[in-house]
């Protein structure tokens, strides 16, 4: 058995047994910790909410051990000295056990760090099935209907998951993180949510999602009166898209100036080999690509991987060796162009005006039937 893996467990079992002695004196919280990878000398300190140091920790052999008392439940980070990494633990008068590895940080205990691993847990299996279904695909064990169908249920299925979840944690302090959850909801669907009884008792996340709704319906309400001034005055400006360059597969320079000389249209796509959705999204615009190629179209990916043999293998997996191919180091050109979740598509015209930012893949393909 790996010596982590004892070691977990050994911790495990005895804090289990600290708590069975002392859980009828001790009503605070009490936090017992790994460290697998350092020396005794290493501290380990509690940040609260506030990002200030609470308390610390020497770690004696290979150990720490913090214990304290709040009012109610809050927010708090633990961060090795030297180190920059901080890890979240949401702290509630009760027993934790923590692992802090470099691989793998494992935080056990509470009632609310337990309902939100088991969401994190349900997302994850979800993302896993679709991974799985995708590889059917590529081996030609079902059709592309019978993978977009298992999608849709599968995004219907994580829409309940994540529903149930806001709702039941709506007045407790998981509210301040449920807005994140949301993220991928239509308008409709976050006007149906706000106006559930369980969010309107909470000040906090409806206010957010109140404030969220109104920037979606001024979005909205923008584009259409943009789409209607552009209409009267029958000419079209685009905003100029940002020029960029970058490594290729090979190591070359690869400049978006040069890739649309001589075409009508180039979609940009900021992706990474480990992005489900991304790869979910591939077949199509794969499909897209070999159809309007001759009219004047092609396609720039811009990678956010870390790891240029991932990032490699991800094109050859997904078939995209057809078009052009950028290693975005660090993140730069993603910046630039303020991507702040992937996948995210951009579709400029041959002049570098942007036709549509963050587009879906079935604007897109509306777009490429109108343009072309």
């Amino acid at each position: 058995m790996p010596k982590l893996l004892i070691f977990c467990v050994f911790l495990l079992l005895t804090s289990c047994n600290l708590i069975d002695k002392k859980e009828e004196v001790y009503k605070g919280y009490s936090i017992n910790g790994a460290l697998p990878h350092t020396t005794n000398a290493a501290l380990v300190y509690l940040i609260n909410g506030e990002n200030k140091k609470i308390d610390s920790s020497k770690v004696i052999n290979n150990a720490f051990h913090f214990k304290g008392f709040l009012n109610q439940p809050e927010i708090h980070q633990l961060q090795v000295r030297n180190q920059r990494e901080k890890h979240i633990i949401i702290l509630e008068n009760s027993s934790y056990t923590v692992v802090l590895n470099d691989d793998n940080t494992i935080v056990s205990g509470g009632d609310l760090n337990t309902k939100q691993l088991t969401f994190n847990n349900l997302k994850n299996h979800l993302n896993t099935e679709k991974l799985a279904l995708l590889d059917k695909f590529m081996l030609g064990e079902i059709t592309s209907d019978f993978l977009q169908k298992s999608v849709q249920e599968l995004e219907i299925e994580e829409k309940k998951i994540t529903t149930d979840y806001v709702m039941s944690n709506a007045n407790n302090l998981l509210s301040n993180t449920l807005f994140l959850t949301t993220q991928n909801f239509s308008l409709e669907e976050l006007k149906n949510l706000v106006n559930n009884t369980e969010i309107s008792k909470t000040t906090i996340l409806k206010s957010v999602l109140v404030e969220e709704i109104k920037r979606l319906e001024k979005i909205v309400e923008d584009e259409l009166a943009k789409t209607i001034k552009i209409a009267q005055a029958n000419k079209i400006y685009r905003k100029p898209a940002i020029m960029f360059s970058g490594d290729g597969l090979n190591r070359e320079l690869i400049s978006l100036e040069s890739i649309i000389k001589g075409k009508k249209l180039v979609l940009i796509d900021f992706w990474a080999s480990w992005c489900g959705p991304c790869r979910m999204t591939m077949p199509k615009v794969r499909e897209l690509y070999h159809t309007y190629k001759n009219k004047g179209f092609t396609i720039l990916t811009v990678s956010e991987d870390k790891n240029r043999e991932d990032w490699k293998k991800g094109i050859e997996q997904d078939q995209m060796l057809s078009w052009h191919h950028i290693f975005d180091d660090f993140g730069r050109i993603s910046t630039m162009y303020g991507v702040k979740t992937i996948p995210y598509m951009v579709l400029i015209d041959g002049n570098g005006g942007i036709i549509k930012e963050k587009i879906s893949i079935t604007e897109l393909e509306y777009q490429l039937q109108k343009l072309l």
